[in-house]
């Protein structure tokens, strides 16, 4: 007869026949492994045959999930397959793919205690990025399609073979997507969908983009910018009513300013200019520096307003904006005493916001008005700036328009000659007089206005508001029709204006 073997730490006896001969067994908890002899048999003597065996906790260990097709693995640091293939308890393991390919599950999977690793492991599959877009982009991911594609090679097989032997020999067609992407990707063959969210914009760039198996995406980034140069229910034998959304108000503080008229501080309109882009006006010189100097005023001295048609500011509507500027660009050639190359760009600090009563106009170009005809009509928009608010009409007086007729430089010079004014009219001015049948309300010379020409469009006939020019300078005191204004010409000045819009 033996004594109780008595049970290991971590473990258990299985028997109870303890006489001469008989057996028990040894076992331990799961997690833990026997070390030592697993069976004892009762001697002679009334001893065990065999040591008191022990229980160690187990030297676990999780297999080698392998590398995803088209991608690699790596291990932290200090880890590494044992006999290259197994993994310790703890070690963790991650995932990448190749250029082109997005991971599609587990990115980390950590060997558990159990000996499975966490997570789900992960494949490679072929995807593209979503590209960015503006927030004035409209993007829609199109249902998943095969796009048809013929060769000419399909038509040979079309033509030679019959309808039996061209199933035998099918075009092989992408597979459908499998696998779930990170937000942010989409599949290989995906297309996405384009357009703008404000119709008050226009697409530039392509409508539609295919994810192609170089991760990359076909055709051109799209863009949204305003649309130029458009007026609702206008024509041209009727606009005293219009609303001209591309008329910028230019203010200043009346610093060195007499203003009689005007309440003590508050701001004076003293031009017009027209806008661009979001925050781009243009603007002649001589308003937004010193007089007969080219000492650029300060920002905080100049205000924006758009959207604005009363004359007066107490009526301005709740569509008016009032942006601050972030600088001002005076061309390089402008002369103050000449007012050759009288023109200049406001950089707008606060974005404008397009809507039907604010919009850009187009920039005109020579093969637009080429060549420039002397019966080409210009119509000239501004404000009355000379004006007195005690006048009764004072309160309802609005935006002014009028059309005018270009003159020849060398006519204008002589008509300032017999007056007795020297004037030189340079190639980036025109001069010009008021129509002696359309229209007008306004003294072009006493509005520091714009100068818009409606032209059809390339392939429509759809006017559409083009930029001509700014008053620049004029002695009409008195309106009359046949006294010539002076205007920079905008045109020479493209290429200087659309640099200094970016």
């Amino acid at each position: 007869m033996c004594r109780t073997p008595g049970a290991p730490a971590h473990g258990f006896v299985e028997g109870d026949d303890f006489k001469y001969g008989a057996q028990v067994y040894f076992k331990c908890n799961a997690g833990y492994t026997l070390k030592g002899s697993r069976v004892a048999y009762c001697q002679l003597n009334g001893s065990w045959s065999t040591h008191h065996p022990g229980c160690v906790v187990e030297d676990r260990n999780c297999s080698d999930p392998g590398a995803p097709l088209n991608g690699f693995r790596k291990m932290m640091a200090d880890t590494a397959l044992m006999n290259g293939r197994y993994a310790r308890i703890g070690t963790v393991i991650t995932f990448f793919c190749n250029n082109s390919y997005i991971l599609s599950g587990s990115e980390q999977r950590i060997c558990q205690e159990n000996g499975e690793w966490s997570g789900k492991q992960p494949i490679c599959i072929k995807a593209c990025r979503e590209p960015k877009i503006s927030d004035l982009v409209r993007q829609k991911v199109l249902p998943m399609q095969v796009q048809s594609r013929e060769t000419p090679l399909h038509r040979l097989y079309s033509s030679t073979f019959n309808k039996q032997k061209l199933e035998a020999y099918p075009t092989k067609k992408p597979s459908l997507p499998f696998g779930e992407l990170p937000p942010g990707f989409q599949h290989l063959h995906t297309q996405l969908q384009y357009d703008c969210i404000s119709p008050f914009y226009h697409r530039l760039g392509s409508s539609r983009r295919t994810c192609l198996k170089t991760g990359k995406w076909s055709g051109r980034a799209p863009s949204c910018i305003p649309i130029c140069g458009k007026i609702e229910n206008n024509t041209l034998q009727k606009t005293s009513t219009t609303r001209w959304p591309w008329q910028a108000a230019i203010y200043r503080r009346p610093n060195g300013v007499k203003a009689p008229s005007h309440r003590k501080g508050a701001w004076i309109l003293i031009c017009s200019g027209a806008l661009l882009n979001e925050r781009t006006v243009v603007v002649a010189a001589h308003c937004v520096t010193n007089l007969g100097k080219i000492t650029v005023l300060k920002t905080a001295d100049i205000r924006v307003v758009l959207g604005k048609y009363y004359r007066d500011d107490d009526r301005d509507e709740k569509t008016v904006q009032n942006l601050r500027i972030s600088a001002i660009i005076v061309h390089p050639n402008y002369d103050p005493i000449l007012l050759d190359s009288d023109i200049a760009i406001i950089k707008l600090l606060d974005k404008a916001k397009i809507s039907n009563r604010v919009q850009p106009i187009c920039l005109a170009s020579v093969r637009d008005i080429d060549p420039l005809s002397d019966d080409l009509q210009i119509v000239i928009t501004g404000w009355k700036i000379l004006t007195d608010v005690a006048d009764p009409s004072y309160k309802n007086d609005t935006i002014r328009m009028g059309s005018v007729q270009i003159v020849d430089s060398l006519l204008c010079e002589q008509q300032y000659e017999e007056n007795g004014i020297q004037v030189s009219v340079t190639d980036s001015m025109f001069c010009a007089k008021q129509h002696p049948t359309a229209f007008s309300n306004i003294c072009p010379a006493e509005t520091g206005g714009i100068a818009a020409i409606p032209l059809p469009g390339r392939s429509s006939p759809e006017l559409t508001w083009h930029l001509m020019g700014l008053v620049s300078w004029g002695y009409d005191k008195t309106c009359s029709l046949e006294l010539y204004t002076g205007y920079t010409r905008a045109i020479p000045f493209k290429d200087w204006i659309e640099r200094n819009m970016k």
